[in-house]
């Protein structure tokens, strides 16, 4: 099955009746299906039916939820596991560190606050392995339109797609920056181990570099 279909059979709205990021997602991340071990953090578990689409799909694989929902517990079964707390807080993010290991695959499908996906990323990213992937979904948050409804820019002075757009001048821009300085530190420092963010619908894919060390491809 693809992962699309197996995402349809658990009724995330990562498929195609809804947001359609699982299929530009199987393009980026097929090779890993296969790959042991392999784990998968993602943020929000909400009904569950993302972090089973992942497990079905990556038959590996361990999959672990990330909430602040006591209830999403109930999701729990074989190679899916559940922890609730703050995925802003880095203290709880270094204890499932701690716990599982470093991720090959980060999914944050969390608040959807730019100050919580960027914290998040800011966290998270450092420590996901060589030749893994971010995700960051629903950056549809960034824009105007869903400010009228909920404050989705908390404490940020910078929406979450502007901030992947800075992380993209240093990739794509390299050594041609010239004078251009990175927007901040986190930017600087390891926006040099990324080798590429795919923009889609409401969402993004970052790769890692598969050897950081080099600083470029």
């Amino acid at each position: 099955m693809t992962l699309d279909e197996i995402g349809l059979e658990f009724g995330t709205d990562k498929a195609s009746h809804h947001h359609d990021f699982l299929r530009l997602y199987e393009r980026r991340l097929s090779h890993l299906r296969d790959r042991h071990p392999l784990l998968i953090l993602e943020i929000g578990v909400y009904k569950g039916g993302s972090i089973r689409t992942w497990s079905k799909y990556f038959p590996h694989a361990t999959v672990v939820g990330l909430d602040v929902t006591p209830d999403c517990r109930q999701h729990e079964s074989g190679n899916v596991y559940v922890r609730i707390g703050d995925a802003t807080s880095s203290s709880f993010l270094f204890d499932v560190i701690s716990e599982f290991g470093r991720p090959d695959l980060v999914i944050d499908d969390g608040s959807h606050r730019w100050d919580h996906q960027i914290a998040s990323l800011q966290t998270l990213f450092p420590l996901l392995k060589e030749d893994g992937f971010y995700i960051v979904e629903d950056l549809d948050t960034s824009f105007e339109k869903h400010l009228e409804n909920a404050p989705f820019n908390g404490f940020s002075a910078i929406s979450a797609f502007d901030y992947l757009v800075k992380i993209s001048r240093v990739v794509t821009g390299d050594a041609a920056l010239g004078s251009e300085r990175p927007y901040d530190l986190f930017v600087a420092e390891h926006g040099k181990f990324v080798s590429s963010i795919e923009f889609g619908r409401r969402t993004a894919v970052i790769a890692k570099k598969s050897d950081p060390l080099l600083g470029s491809n």
